[in-house]
């Protein structure tokens, strides 16, 4: 029997360890030190999380920091949480049977994260954000990949300072501080250190960029003047787009998502990063997307559409008249106001990293894209079709040394502005050639930041958006820049800058003088006294814009005939009045040709609408037999006098005691800003920025504005003059009916005394002309409008933002803005409004949680009511005592609006399930005049990651 169970007993141990051995070869070990990044020291107890092969384990860091997990062989997600800490996240971490993969956990505190390095507001050279001379917000790469947006522009609808105008799901103008405006770029916008905006037109069209939400590494907002590093046009900030590199080992793989929402919307996107070797990285990313805009009725378009269909000869005449061909003309005529809702656009780029020595890289990048849609301009809405945006890039590091070159080119395809159906053409192209570099001296103590900028700007419009000036518009432009940063004590940094700029359009080179003090009492806090002075200068559609916009936005003018015309300054302007203040000129929408502003010529074309009008019913049969009699007659300016309608304000004067403002070559404006800002962090998870400025804005350069008044007659004068021959035109008739000569008289004179005020009203109240000077080449009744150095204003302002991780697991922000002035008073103009709201906040809870996969996010925008006024699109009624003229309707009204972003993260998959909704609560508002009310919008995207 003891036999029997030695036998037994061996025989089970033998077949034990046959099962065990071959257990223990399938497991294999993960290893590694949990660490702070900063500061490379050990954390003890951290908790790491393993994901993957249908098992969820973990485990504690010993009180050295480091971890051993015994694991099957296979692919897991390991996550990494401490208190204090940004929770870490690492994909795709292979295990091999009976192998040692070494795994160390970098954690970021969440002090370093509420103080993250940023390079845009000294201009490439990496800084805490607290040591920076100027508030930078800055959104990180978690966020980013946490959201499902169409452009960029929608992770900046929380930014403080930030205004957005929302055109539809994809357009928008972005603007820091105000003065926004339909067709802007006065945000300086950079995408890896090249302007974003399009050649020639100076406008920020973000979703133009090709970057897709999967390739951006984070973007860096400055608020406030940046030109003595960056140059000209970044009075009010910069918004840098930074995207990740190829020679990131964990950017490496591929990331497919694919996402579908309301509105028709399909989005798709990809990148896929590939390490040739340790030196060299490749990438290629796209995006797709499609869908259906929000609908919206422009008055100016129907009319001119109704004009179009009723009268096709007359419309096609017009369009000839312009200059355009009889092919051109026909088309034109047919597609006028016909809005295509549908939007497309794809984007592609490119890009190759090789880093030929430790510290010096050459990146060459090419990216381009393809979008069609409806763009709001300053003329009216353009309905684009394949307008393509390609770029060129070069740029090179060594050290501290930075060198770029790139192209910029824009060809606008097959576009047209929907008020007239006339093509647009834009070829133009934008070469710049930068290079800059730095030094340290007295052991770090003293610092220097400089460089020069070569900026080439060619516009190429076929003569359909800058017409006369096609052949003179091309602009060259350098500056010179130096900073210097000089450490006065360990708790004082003393920055000054300058900087020189030649542009072949102004007389005169132009100074950008910048000075701060930053006041840093600890590692957590640091006060900030700054002044700048920023400019700007004219864009070429300030100097060159020589283009019609069609039919004018207000529907009674756009049926009389009127046209809106943006006409720029050229380098010596133009006038409306000779110098003894009398009128150069009209043209009219009811005869052909520059004619004399004369009441004799008014009193005729005047004539010639009231029998149309009699005609069409529009006027009383009974008036049609005193026609003959009116139109003989020959008014003086001793009869009636002119007088001039101001369609921005609605203001009625006479001609004869009037001055019509010249509009003179467009300058460069300034900007002052005096700040004191404060940056700090508390309790090591609460970080704070406040800011308080006072800005003068000099020789401002405003948006769109109507230059030259429409002409009446002054009605009373029409009743004094066409009484006489009323009355005695009625007596004869009476006569003729059989009537005694006094009776005829005496009931003559009481039908005049009822006729003569209806047709004094109609006469004098028919714009029958507007101001016209030889000095424009316009064949038509056009409304100019033009761009103006409108004077000096000044306002104050503030912003507050902060970040607070309430604990591992949730992160509470907000911010509030406010500006003093929303509108501004400038002499001999219309109230200039600074599109914008004095107030707006945000407030958002946000939700992550590795170890389950999940994270959510909710942000409620408040905005107040605003004025807004960028040429014909004017929402100014709730200025108290303004009357915004002809074209003018409600302000912007406040609005409360609620966004919500979930994530979930299947287990043991690479996919990630994301929903995103803005407007949750389909609450109709408007960002602006012109643009369609927008509601809830929702898109549901899964992303997915290929190793």
């Amino acid at each position: 029997m003891r036999s029997l169970r030695l036998c037994l007993f061996g025989f089970f141990f033998v077949g034990l360890l046959g099962f065990l051995v071959p257990l223990s070869a399938q497991q294999g070990t993960l290893t590694g030190i949990a660490m702070d990044v900063e500061t490379g020291q050990p954390i003890v107890n951290v908790q790491i999380s393993v994901q993957g092969m249908g098992q969820a384990t973990g485990g504690l860091s010993n009180d050295t920091g480091r971890y051993t997990l015994q694991l099957q062989a296979g692919t897991y997600t390991i996550v990494a949480q401490f208190l204090g800490y940004v929770t870490s996240t690492y994909e795709d971490v292979e295990i091999t049977a009976g192998g040692t993969t070494a795994l160390d956990i970098r954690l970021t505190s969440t002090r370093v994260a509420l103080d993250p390095i940023v390079v845009t507001a000294s201009r490439g050279q990496g800084e805490r954000n607290l040591d920076a001379p100027a508030t930078t917000f800055s959104v990180g790469a978690i966020e980013i990949q946490e959201r499902s947006v169409q452009t960029p522009v929608d992770h900046l609808r929380t930014a403080p300072g930030v205004d957005i105008i929302t055109e539809g799901i994809q357009s928008t103008n972005v603007v820091v501080r105000g003065f926004n405006n339909i067709f802007s770029g006065a945000l300086h916008a950079l995408t890896d250190h090249r302007l974003a905006g399009v050649p020639s037109l100076r406008v920020n069209l973000l979703h133009f960029i090709p970057s897709n939400n999967e390739d951006i590494d984070r973007m860096e907002v400055v608020l406030g003047p940046g030109s003595a590093l960056y140059g000209p046009n970044t009075a009010n900030g910069v918004l840098h787009i930074l995207t990740r590199s190829p020679l990131d080992s964990a950017s490496e793989g591929t990331i497919v998502s694919l996402g579908g929402g309301e509105r028709s919307v399909f989005q798709g996107s990809f990148r896929s990063a590939y390490l040739v070797n340790r030196r060299l990285g490749v990438k290629l990313s796209g995006q797709y997307l499609r869908g259906n805009e929000w609908e919206y009725t422009d008055l100016g378009e129907s009319a001119a559409r109704q004009a179009a269909v009723d009268n096709p000869s007359d419309c096609q005449t017009k369009l000839v008249q312009r200059g355009y061909g009889m092919p051109i003309a026909a088309l034109g005529c047919t597609r006028v106001g016909q809005r295509d809702f549908d939007l497309e656009r794809y984007g592609l780029e490119a890009r190759a990293d090789y880093q030929f020595s430790e510290d010096g890289t050459v990146i060459l990048t090419y990216g381009r894209t393809s979008a069609s849609g409806i763009e709001l301009t300053g003329l009216g809405a353009g309905q684009t079709e394949d307008w393509i945006y390609q770029f060129f890039q070069a740029r090179m590091n060594t050290g501290r040394f930075f060198a770029q070159a790139y192209y910029n080119t824009s060809d606008a395809g097959n576009s047209w502005l929907l008020r007239d159906g006339v093509p647009l053409v834009d070829q133009s192209k934008l070469f710049v050639a930068q290079a800059q570099h730095g030094l340290s001296i007295l052991d770090g103590r003293q610092d220097f930041t400089y460089g020069v900028d070569l900026f080439r700007t060619r516009p190429d419009t076929k003569g359909t958006i800058n017409g006369v000036y096609e052949d003179e518009d091309d602009i060259d432009e350098w500056g010179a820049y130096l900073q210097s940063k000089t450490e006065l004590s360990p708790m004082l940094d003393l920055i000054l800058a300058a900087r020189v700029d030649d542009h072949s359009m102004l007389p005169e080179r132009v100074w950008s003088p910048r000075a701060a003090i930053v006041f840093k009492p600890n590692d957590d806090n640091s006060l900030r006294f700054t002044y700048n002075r920023a400019f700007s200068t004219p864009s070429t559609l300030n100097l060159f814009l020589d283009i019609s916009a069609g039919a004018a936005p207000n529907e009674q003018l756009a049926a009389l005939g009127y046209t809106v015309r943006a006409h720029g300054t050229g380098s010596d302007g133009y006038s409306f009045q000779n110098p003894d203040g009398s009128l150069k000129g009209m043209r009219s929408p009811f005869a052909p040709g520059f004619l004399p502003a004369d009441p004799s010529v008014m009193w005729q074309l005047a004539m010639g609408v009231l029998q149309a009008q009699v005609a069409s019913g529009g006027l009383p049969a009974e008036l049609a037999g005193l026609l003959p009699v009116l139109g003989s007659l020959s008014p003086t300016s001793s009869d009636i006098g002119v007088m001039l309608l101001n369609a921005s304000s609605g203001i009625i004067s006479p001609a004869e005691t009037t001055t019509i403002p010249a509009v003179p070559g467009m300058r460069e404006s300034y900007t002052e800003t005096f700040e004191v800002g404060w940056q700090g962090i508390l309790g090591q998870k609460l970080g704070i920025s406040a800011d308080v400025y006072f800005t003068k804005k000099k020789d401002f350069a405003s948006p769109l504005l109507i230059s030259n008044p429409l002409l009446l007659m002054n009605g009373q004068d029409v009743g004094a003059f066409i009484t006489v021959p009323i009355v005695t035109a009625i007596t004869q008739q009476l006569i003729g009916m059989g009537l005694d000569p006094a009776t005829a008289q005496a009931q003559a004179q009481a039908q005049a005394a009822v006729i003569v005020p209806q047709l004094a009203t109609a006469i004098g109240g028919l714009p029958v002309g507007v101001a016209a000077t030889e000095e424009i080449a316009s064949q038509q009744a056009d409304i100019i409008v033009t761009y103006r150095n409108v004077g000096d204003i000044d306002f104050w302002g503030a912003d507050v933002a902060f970040s607070w991780f309430l604990d591992d697991k949730f992160t509470l922000t907000g911010s509030y803005s406010h500006v003093s002035n929303d509108w501004f008073l400038v002499p001999d103009q219309a109230p200039l409004a600074l599109n914008a709201p004095k107030d707006k906040g945000s407030l958002g809870l946000a939700f992550r949680d590795a170890t389950v996969g999940f994270n959510g996010e909710a942000v409620i925008r408040l905005a107040g009511e605003f004025p807004a006024e960028s040429a014909g699109y004017v929402g100014t009624k709730c200025i108290q005592g303004h009357d915004g003229g002809l074209f003018e309707e409600d302000c912007i009204e406040t609005s409360a609006l609620v966004d919500v972003n979930f994530g979930y993260k299947i287990p043991n998959t690479s996919a990630t399930l994301q929903l995103a909704v803005t407007n949750l609560f389909n609450t109709p508002y408007r960002s602006f005049v012109g643009v369609p009310e927008i509601g809830r919008f929702a898109i549901a995207r899964v992303r997915y990651e290929i190793d």
